[in-house]
């Protein structure tokens, strides 16, 4: 009974803070282009600003993992709320090219502080506490997310038509107050702050790193981002220009739709997670998105083209899914989970970064952009590379079962 009563209070944990985060963070999602312009910011260097953000996050990475492994998982979170607080505070004092490039530096670093901290806490919450790692809480948490960002980008979009610096105003007021809410949560669900182990044998040096890269678990999950990532940045990016501006629907009908194919995707996800093998349901979602994409790029009919684009989503939010409980369970006993986490993540935004300059030569060669539906559909063969690699983590079951029986 205490074992669930725990498990209970770590899903509440995981779910409120992804919650409240991803909702105050993405009300500011969709409308920093449109803040850029209309403060006198030409479109062509709207593009070279948003840059700096990757910029933020890729120097970010490694030194959150380190952050949160060193000196503690929540400390490191209510770190990125200020950081990003600040960026939008910047946003919000000074009007020019300069100030509004780093804003977004300071908010890639403070995307970057938040990446994996978070799943890095609860797992070794779990582990604590003797619980296995839960794909069923996975698929719940990719639900929470993108269900708030939707509510938040609503929010966003509805402020800025009140006053341009409205939504800036909600989200830096919310995430300033978030390092308090962590303090509060935390406290009266009597959980305390954790970190990597301060033995001599686990000390942070770059061995640690290199250590990664000898573990089956680490290239799973890099190839799984890589691939996932690069193949969905295509339509992530262009899908306004696909479906609104070439095919004509309507951009809130088009943003709303494709928002609600998500969550029905993780909620599939958390449905059949736990009653289908992880290889299957991974094999079964990239051939079906590797068809998807093939299709959208052969496809003309404006129809089946949005059904295509809607069902990509569907997988996309299915896929968040699966790589959430496959890193969940991959992270499971090591001692430096965030930077085990933040340098995957390093490394993939880094490849993502080249995959998108490939793909603008490739556009730029052939003058025809269906013919990035088959270049996103060979990315995802890097996962179909991956799925022989991919087990279920049976030892970590079993084990966790001998323990609740024990207990």
């Amino acid at each position: 009974m205490r074992l669930k009563s725990v498990s209970f209070k770590i899903a509440i944990l995981f779910l409120v803070f992804t919650a409240v985060f991803t909702l105050f963070r993405s009300s500011m999602s969709g409308i920093f282009s449109l803040f850029y312009a209309k403060n006198g910011i030409p479109d062509a260097n709207i593009g070279s600003i948003k840059s700096f953000q990757n910029i933020g996050i890729v120097f970010g990475l490694l030194p959150a993992g380190y952050l949160a492994d060193r000196i503690g998982r929540l400390k490191v979170l209510a770190l990125s709320s200020l950081v990003i607080a600040t960026s939008f505070f910047i946003l919000i004092l000074f009007r020019n090219f300069f100030f509004f490039s780093a804003a977004e530096l300071l908010y890639g670093i403070g995307l970057a502080l938040n990446s994996g901290t978070l799943l890095a806490y609860v797992t070794d919450l779990q582990e604590q506490n003797k619980i296995a790692p839960s794909s069923k809480l996975m698929g719940m948490q990719v639900i929470v997310l993108n269900l708030t960002t939707l509510i938040g980008g609503n929010i966003g979009t509805w402020l800025f038509g009140i006053k341009d610096t409205a939504p800036i105003w909600f989200a830096m007021l919310g995430l300033v107050l978030y390092p308090v809410f962590i303090w509060l949560m935390t406290s009266f669900l009597s959980f305390s702050d954790n970190r990597a182990s301060s033995k001599k044998k686990d000390k942070y040096n770059i061995k640690n790193i290199v250590g990664f890269f000898r573990k089956r678990n680490f290239w799973i999950l890099l190839l799984l981002n890589v691939g996932y990532d690069c193949g969905t940045q295509f339509i992530l990016i262009y899908w306004s220009i696909i479906y609104v501006e070439k095919l004509g629907f309507n951009l809130s009908l088009v943003y709303t739709l494709f928002m609600c194919a998500l969550i029905l995707g993780s909620v599939l996800f958390s449905k059949i997670s736990t009653s289908v093998n992880s290889k299957n349901l991974t094999l079964l979602n990239t051939v079906c998105m590797i068809g998807a994409f093939v299709l959208s790029g052969t496809l003309e009919n404006k129809y089946i083209l949005f059904c295509l684009f809607l069902l990509i989503e569907l997988l996309m939010g299915m896929m968040s899914g699966q790589i959430s409980a496959t890193s969940n369970e991959a992270i499971y006993g090591e001692s430096n989970k965030s930077t085990m986490l933040s340098t995957i993540s390093f490394i993939a935004e880094i490849l993502v970064s080249v995959s998108l300059f490939i793909s603008n030569s490739i556009m730029k060669v052939f003058e025809n952009l269906n013919v990035m539906f088959f270049v996103s559909a060979i990315y995802f063969g890097i996962v179909l590379l991956t799925i022989p690699l991919i087990k279920e983590n049976k030892d970590v079951r079993q084990n966790m079962a001998k323990n609740v029986s024990k207990s």
